[in-house]
């Protein structure tokens, strides 16, 4: 028999290794303080506007020197030379039936327009008086004959001469005239210069063709502010009448 093998000595064991010491975990970092808000920018100040400077003030204008008032010979006198000159006699256009192509011809007030303006009662109602210091210069009244001439020219210049010498009548007609320029009444005669032996069979003729006249026109288109003034209007009138 085989010798026996001696018995394999013990491993020792291997020594306890000493547990690891904990490692303290490192503090986490803090955090950055948050950064201050940018402040706001001031708002800019608005720059004031330079005042202009005042202007120097003007000198006062000198006041004209006022006129003198007129004098009572002063006033007479204009009066006078005003009566002395009275506008020519208002014509209307006559012709003969053969007659035809005529060029129309004005007419004008007679001599006695001032006076129907100024003396003659007015027939207007109290609420359309105008105010008292309402009065008709020399301006108007040439303007109230020009208008009337105008209108009442194509009546006329559509009428027929009676005959030989009726155009050398003058008949002053009565004209009373509601404010929107109708005839408040039928024209009436104040009386007839150039009337002879030859040509007296037509002076009612003429006065008939006169009243026609102013019929077949109306109304009349006058201004209203002198319809009645202080001094008269044209409500009630006088106006001379002629054929030619």
């Amino acid at each position: 028999e085989a010798p026996q093998q001696p018995a394999p000595a013990p491993v020792p064991e291997p020594a306890p290794q000493p547990e690891p010491k904990p490692v303290a975990k490192p503090a986490p970092p803090k955090p950055a303080p948050p950064k201050p808000a940018p402040k706001p920018a001031p708002a800019a100040k608005p720059v004031p506007k330079p005042q202009p400077k005042p202007k120097p003030a003007s000198p006062a204008a000198e006041k004209a020197p006022a006129k003198p008032a007129p004098t009572k010979q002063d006033s007479a006198a204009a009066s006078s030379s005003k009566a002395k000159t009275p506008p020519a006699a208002s014509k209307g256009k006559g012709k003969t039936e053969t007659a035809k192509g005529d060029r129309p011809r004005g007419s004008r007030l007679g001599s006695d327009f001032l006076k129907g303006l100024t003396a003659e009662k007015s027939d207007a109602k109290p609420n359309d008086a105008p105010p008292s210091a309402a009065r008709v210069d020399g301006k108007a009244l040439a303007a109230i004959q020009q208008a009337i001439a105008r209108q009442i020219q194509p009546c006329a210049d559509r009428q027929v001469d009676p005959g030989p010498g009726a155009n050398q009548i003058v008949t002053t007609l009565n004209l009373r005239l509601n404010r929107d320029g109708t005839l408040s009444a039928t024209p009436t005669v104040v009386r007839q210069n150039g009337v002879d032996d030859d040509n007296r069979r037509y002076a009612r003729r003429v006065v008939d063709l006169g009243i026609a006249a102013f019929k077949g026109c109306s109304p009349l288109k006058l201004p209203a502010e002198y319809y009645s003034t202080a001094n008269g209007g044209w409500s009630n009138i006088n106006y001379n009448w002629k054929l030619r």
